[in-house]
């Protein structure tokens, strides 16, 4: 067997393709678990971007946007290669230059703005041909307005990143990006396979055929005006193809899968929202599913009671109080059910007949030792001593205390951060850490799940059934199966932050309540009648 097929992988999952270069795994617990893998400095907006770079690439070749791969199906696991444009000159001109505006708001003539600006090129040693954007635009001005207006299509322009790593709305092939160094290599520091496991996951769900359909129809169909404008200002030359391997993702099917994949249908299927508008809802519930895919898999493999659910703290009172305190244990639940999962995947292997046999052997700790590395790339520190070996079980202790090492970039750090980044997560630093919903997040939430008028108290157990968020008393007494029992917070806390979210929705102009026993959360984007509002009822990204 290879090395890739020797890894220790979850009963039920798909090997791991020859073809997948693991020479930068030094431990592969948590990727055996959950996937090559969820990255936590990418955010669920890069996950999107990095995934819709595949869905691209797949039509450039012809091909359809879901299916088997490009190969490796003797080994189960799809084997999926994809390219992306360099991109060079565009880039440069939307995220590096500096001189195009204020240039154009000089007292300059128009042949003065040319010339000054490709003799800073020149002084500045930007070997880039931009010969083509004179004759593409009527004057220097209107090019400086073309460049400011793709400008505003940067997503998650708040932050701080190198300009070779920011991004444009994936809604055209010409907007898409690699995630490169300054010497333009792939290098993945902030675009890292998170969009492939989302790629992965799609294409596993039932419908894929379905949604791949509706993926071609709204963003991959050629022709839109922000895509037009991106390339009459890349030009021809938009660079060679950065090419790359999707990574591994271990389960054939997956509840979470499914879901994926119904809530891209949902919105894709607003036809009367943008799709430019659509995308940062599809973001959000994107982050949404898979942090709860990473906390489902982690239940799975411990085995162990039901789900925790996540639960959302609406009242916003400072201090103590029983709502937000719930909401603070269940998100410690989360944490530590990560860990957990790790030493139960450990614990699996060790209960194994492969691992008793290497216990039983005359030479048990070099057998274990060339175990250990061909199941999960890891070996104990070697000794000073050639000749002194840590014994079989010695080793095995030592792996699962590296499975619980705080590191930089982990797991528990990925689900943080997705959650965080959704609008689904608070901190402060003396209050701690808890699930508290910003506006943007309801809203995503009512985006897609609701289609014709919900009443309320459906619309709560929707959320449930779904995503396993609870806000009221009813599902907080299924989730924490609570039948004679006391509630894990009091009734009339519990009522009241059921009431906050009514409040919510009401002002955002999603709830219409007909009377006291009456309320209905409603999707007015779903209605036909109601397209002339547009997207600016939308909240901001």
């Amino acid at each position: 067997m290879t090395k890739n097929q020797n890894l220790q992988i979850p009963h039920g999952a798909l090997r791991v393709p020859d073809s997948l270069n693991l020479s930068g795994v030094k431990l592969w617990c948590e990727y055996g678990i959950w996937g090559l893998l969820f990255y936590d400095d990418q955010s669920p907006w890069l996950t999107v971007v990095e995934c819709l770079h595949i869905c691209f690439d797949r039509q450039r070749r012809g091909k359809p946007v879901f299916g088997l791969g490009d190969g490796g199906a003797a080994e189960g696991h799809e084997v999926v290669r994809y390219g992306t444009s360099l991109n060079h000159p565009l880039r440069h001109l939307l995220f590096r230059d500096r001189d195009i505006v204020p240039i154009a708001d000089s007292q300059l003539d128009d042949t003065s703005m040319w010339k000054e600006w490709l003799d800073r090129l020149e002084r500045d040693r930007v070997s880039l041909d931009f010969r083509h954007l004179r004759s593409r635009f009527k004057s220097f001005r209107d090019f400086a307005h073309a460049v400011e207006l793709l400008r505003s299509a940067e997503i998650e322009s708040h932050t701080a990143k190198r300009w070779t790593s920011r991004h444009l709305l994936p809604i055209g092939s010409t907007m898409l990006f690699p995630d490169v160094d300054e010497a333009q290599k792939l290098d993945r520091k902030f675009m890292r396979r998170t969009g492939e496991m989302l790629y992965l996951m799609l294409n596993r769900a039932e419908d894929h055929d379905a949604l791949g359909a509706l993926i071609t129809e709204r963003l991959l169909t050629a022709g839109g005006p922000w895509d037009g404008l991106a390339q009459r200002l890349a030009g021809q030359d938009v660079g060679p193809l950065i090419e790359t391997t999707a990574g591994y993702l271990p389960l054939p099917t997956h509840p979470a899968y499914d879901q994926l994949a119904a809530d891209w249908r949902a919105l894709l299927g607003l036809r009367s929202i943008p799709v430019e508008n659509v995308l940062d809802p599809l973001e959000r519930l994107t982050g949404l599913v898979q942090a709860l895919y990473i906390i489902q898999r982690a239940q799975e493999t411990i085995g162990d009671g039901p789900l925790p659910p996540f639960f959302l703290d609406l009242v916003g009172a400072p201090g103590g109080n029983p709502v937000r305190k719930l909401s603070i244990d269940q998100y410690k639940r989360h944490r530590t059910m990560l860990m957990d999962a790790l030493s139960a995947f450990v614990d699996a292997f060790a209960q194994s007949e492969i691992w008793r046999e290497a216990l039983e052997s005359d030479a048990a700790a070099k057998a274990a030792r060339v175990l250990l590395e061909a199941r999960f790339r890891w070996a104990p520190p070697r000794s000073d001593d050639p000749h002194r070996m840590p014994s079989a079980e010695q080793q095995l202790i030592e792996l699962r205390a590296e499975t619980q090492a705080s590191r930089g970039h982990f797991i528990g750090s990925t689900f943080l951060n997705h959650v965080r980044q959704i609008g689904m997560l608070r901190a402060h630093r003396r209050a701690g850490t808890w699930y508290a919903p910003n506006d943007a997040f309801l809203e995503a939430l009512v985006l897609t799940v609701v289609r014709s008028p919900m009443e309320f108290g459906e619309f709560l157990r929707t959320l449930y059934a779904r995503y396993n968020l609870v806000v009221g008393p009813e599902e907080v007494r299924v989730a924490f199966r609570v039948n004679m029992g006391s509630l894990p917070a009091p009734l009339a806390d519990l009522k009241d932050n059921e009431r906050r979210l009514e409040e919510r929705l009401r002002v955002l102009g999603f709830l219409d309540r007909k009377s006291d026993d009456c309320a209905f959360v409603i999707n007015p984007f779903h209605v036909q009648s109601f397209t002339t509002i547009g997207a600016d009822a939308l909240v901001p990204a």
